[in-house]
This record gives structure tokens, sequence and C-alpha cells, in this order.
């Protein structure tokens, strides 16, 4: 075995002691073993995004016109930490107006609607929540690479985003969509994952419409988690 230690710059309680195969969170009170072939899993996986082009939209929301090329945006799915430094994972998505009203429409991208991070990543963000703090997760999350803060996870947690069906991967509880992602991208020829695969295997994120009554949401699940605690 082999590796140093270091101090958790995102947690002044904690310590990320690196070791092979596994990477070892200790804190105060928890200790997680993360073995590092899920952390490259995750780092290769969500690298396989870089740079995709989602291009399809549908037709206007508003009047059902025909959407015309306006321009093409590029949006930020995850900032990762690899053993070379960051690396900011970017999509491109482009933009349409309609032909008959004008309205600016986005194709369709692999983002719930008012996120600023990739749907996958929320979706662990929120799973991981449902058993750990927002620091513990922010903690493991930043462990496999994925740059995450506490605020950011709470934030995801406490929204009227849906709860994702969720499966144990290399003895962590990970997110369906996210497990579909990464197998996707590693069943796939190297360079063939596309724009479609990803939108089918994260769920097709920006059509999400949250409940009304919020039932089967985040918010709903960390409300009633709290509660629980308090009887």
């Amino acid at each position: 075995m082999g590796g140093g230690d270091y101090e958790d710059n995102y947690s002044a309680r904690g310590l990320i002691t690196r070791f092979h195969p596994l990477l070892i969170i200790i804190m105060t009170r928890h200790l997680v073993k993360i073995p590092s072939l899920l952390m490259t899993t995750v780092s290769v996986g969500l690298s396989s995004l870089d740079s995709t082009l989602f291009a399809k939209a549908k037709p206007c929301p508003l009047c059902g016109g025909k959407p015309q090329p306006y321009d093409t945006k590029e949006k930020q799915y995850v900032m990762l930490s690899t053993p070379m430094g960051r690396k900011r994972i970017t999509v491109r998505v482009r933009r349409f107006k309609c032909k008959e009203c004008g309205t600016l429409i986005y194709a369709e991208e692999p983002f719930y609607p008012d996120t600023r991070l990739g749907s996958a990543v929320v979706d662990m963000a929120i799973s991981l929540s449902r058993l750990h703090s927002y620091s513990h997760t922010a903690n493991i999350m930043n462990a496999l690479g994925i740059e995450i803060d506490r605020g950011t996870v709470r934030n995801y947690a406490l929204s009227n985003l849906p709860i994702p069906q969720a499966n144990f991967l290399y003895g962590m509880q990970l997110p369906n969509s996210f497990i579909s992602l990464m197998t996707t991208e590693i069943s796939n020829p190297k360079g063939s994952i596309t724009s479609e695969d990803i939108l089918a295997a994260s769920g097709y994120p920006d059509l999400y419409k949250a409940p009304a009554d919020g039932k089967g949401t985040s918010a709903e699940f960390q409300k009633q988690k709290k509660l629980r605690r308090k009887s």
C-alpha cells in the first residue's frame, strides 16, 4: 500500500487519508471507505461528458412554433479535482428562437430547471444527504473528486427536486442516474457517448416539474427526517 496523508480542506474536523485500494475518510463521528476504483470511475465517467453538444429542441412551449438555431451556450456540469489539478467539465447547449413568437428555447439538457450543476451530480448530493449530514455528504463527494460545498448540498437537499432511486455500487449508495451514466460511458466505445445517451441515462431532468404539494421531493424527506430526530 502507498499514498500520503493530507488535511481535508473542506472540513476542519476531517482528515482524509489516501490508501490503495481504499480512500478512508476519518471524521469525528464517521468512517467511510471509498474504493479507488470508484473514484476512477467517477472521474472517467464525468470527464466523458466534456464538450458534448446538446442541440435537440422541442416546439415552442408557448405557441408550438418551430425553433430556429440562435446560439450555443457553454454550461458547467461539474468541477472535478484530479491528481493533475482541477478540471472543469462543461457541455454545450444550443439555444433557439421560436420562428413565430421569438421565445428563447433551450435544447434538451442534462440539468434540472434552475440548477447550476449537472443532474447526476445533484442526484448524488440528494441521495447521499438522505443518509448523511450535509457536511459529510460534501466530504464524500469531494473525496470522489467532485467539488461541492456544504451549502450547495443543503440547497439541493431542501429543494423541491425529486428523490432519485438509488442502488449500492462499491458499497456506497448512489443514484441510479449516476450509475446509469457511468455504465453508459463504460459500455460504449471511446468517444461514442452521445447527448441522447446522456439524457436517457439522466432521466431527461430538464422536463421535471415539481409537484404542487411537494410530495416525493427531497425537501419533504428532509422535513420528515428532522421530525424523526426530534421525536
